[in-house]
């Protein structure tokens, strides 16, 4: 099987929006199965811009978002570009949750992931996200561009919305980019 067929095999039954920026993340240059922000050409996607987030991996404490896209910034009733992801973690997960994140980079994989944002006001948010490494300007394994599929669940309507709280994971999946699956378990 292709490296192509079987990231799109671990898509089974992902949105239309998860799978483009598969195909999008699968069609770029890569050294060492991880492809370069350089490379990276937003020009070529721009229906999916407004759903991507980019974590820098700064380090175990802290996952900084580089780039929060104007739909999830909507989504999420405030502008969370420059702030630590794990501020939206709950205390208890943030180990873990780092912990999944820094591997889609030690071990190149993609990570598959259905979320679950809970506002300061109690509100649900629930959407799908994939998840691919890419290297930075000095060539380094340590960005993960995040492409979120607009919500599938909400309990508000869009006036009637107020500020991330919190995040949970209902389902974590890895996807063999050809580095292997890590092995996590949330």
């Amino acid at each position: 099987m292709t490296r192509e067929a079987t990231v799109l095999a671990g898509l089974e039954n992902a949105t239309d929006m998860t799978v483009a920026f598969a195909r999008y993340w699968l069609s770029m240059p890569t050294a060492d199965l991880i492809p370069s922000r350089r490379d990276f050409a937003p020009e070529r996607i721009p229906g999916l811009l407004a759903n991507l987030v980019i974590h820098e991996l700064v380090s175990p404490e802290h996952l900084k978002l580089r780039l929060v896209g104007t739909s999830v910034v909507a989504d999420y009733g405030q502008e969370i570009t420059g702030r630590n992801y794990l501020d939206f973690v709950e205390a208890a997960r943030r180990p873990k949750a780092s912990r999944a994140i820094f591997l889609i980079c030690e071990q190149p994989s993609a990570m598959l992931v259905q979320l679950r944002s809970i506002s300061e006001g109690g509100k649900l948010l629930t959407r799908e996200s994939v998840a691919f490494p890419m290297r930075d300007e000095e060539g380094r394994a340590r960005l993960v561009y995040f492409c979120s599929s607009p919500p599938v669940e909400r309990t508000a309507y869009q006036e009637d919305r107020d500020a991330l709280a919190i995040m949970k994971v209902l389902d974590r999946r890895y996807i063999d980019i050809g580095g292997g699956i890590p092995e996590f378990t949330d």
